[in-house]
């Protein structure tokens, strides 16, 4: 049954897969890291990080995410004294950040891959060396930008410049190691298989990943489920690719989300005491 093999992922793929999601999350502040230094705003690590918490344990579980992790950067970042406007420059960072590291692994994984998409996907493109190829030199393309031209863009009175070339060198490095992290997660709870090689499945997560983006659908959910099914069903059984889902939600999303809700209260209840105080 579907809860029995839930229970029969042993012990030690359990843990790994924890110390995996672990590694992941302390990552994901140098997303919000990154986009301070190129807004000139100098905080401390421990507020950096609070923000960056609460941002992505909302936002990879609420739609949209852009409007709910900017919702909670807003809430922590105010009370640091950042603008609004400077919250909202931290945000759009930190989505294009996702995506250019989204392009750097997806170029690197899918030029070098055998894998290809299932006609149920619909990709109009089911060749991922193609796609591959065209995501590095978007890659390519993007850092002789930042280093060769530092372009300004003025949006109502407001100047929006390109980054300097190593911080747009960790705008693609960052997301890779959150990626390969998460990734992480899910290939350790599934069971042993030869013939699936971690690249193999890296390569399948990816695609999982971009249509749950591309869906706009909470987590993904359903979405990376029924992708993962089609591509990894010719390896292992469909009930033991959900219960692995099942416990990689479990330990990627809902955990982080239910830390992320009493961090959230308690940073809340002593903002009202604080503002109380000083009435």
């Amino acid at each position: 049954t579907f809860t029995g093999h839930v229970l029969l992922i042993p012990n030690h793929q359990l843990l790994l897969a924890l110390a995996a999601t672990l590694t992941g999350y302390l990552i994901l502040p140098f997303y919000d890291k990154l986009a301070l230094i190129h807004s000139g705003i100098r905080l401390p690590w421990r507020r950096i990080a609070k923000a960056s918490f609460l941002g992505f344990a909302f936002s990879h579980n609420i739609t949209p995410s852009l409007l709910v992790g900017g919702t909670i950067r807003y809430r922590i970042y105010s009370t640091y004294g950042i603008s609004g406007f400077n919250v909202t420059k931290v945000v759009g960072f930190c989505a294009v950040t996702l995506w250019l590291g989204f392009m750097a692994l997806g170029g690197v994984v899918f030029a070098g891959t055998t894998v290809r998409l299932p006609e149920e996907t619909y990709w109009p493109l089911q060749n991922l060396q193609i796609l591959g190829w065209i995501f590095l030199l978007l890659c390519i393309t993007y850092l002789i930008l930042c280093r060769n031209i530092r372009a300004t863009i003025a949006f109502r009175g407001k100047i929006f410049q390109l980054p300097t070339l190593p911080v747009a060198a960790a705008q693609l490095i960052v997301p890779s190691l959150d990626l390969i992290a998460s990734s992480l997660i899910l290939y350790l709870l599934l069971p042993p298989i030869p013939e699936l090689t971690y690249p193999m499945f890296l390569a399948i997560y990816l695609i999982g990943f971009m249509g749950g983006i591309i869906s706009q659908v909470p987590g993904g959910l359903g979405v990376i489920e029924t992708i993962l099914v089609l591509m990894l069903s010719p390896f292992i059984d469909a009930a033991q690719i959900l219960s692995a889902v099942l416990v990689y939600r479990l330990y990627y999303f809902i955990a982080p989300l239910l830390v992320a809700a009493v961090l959230l209260a308690i940073h809340e209840i002593r903002q009202r005491r604080k503002a109380a105080r000083d009435t």
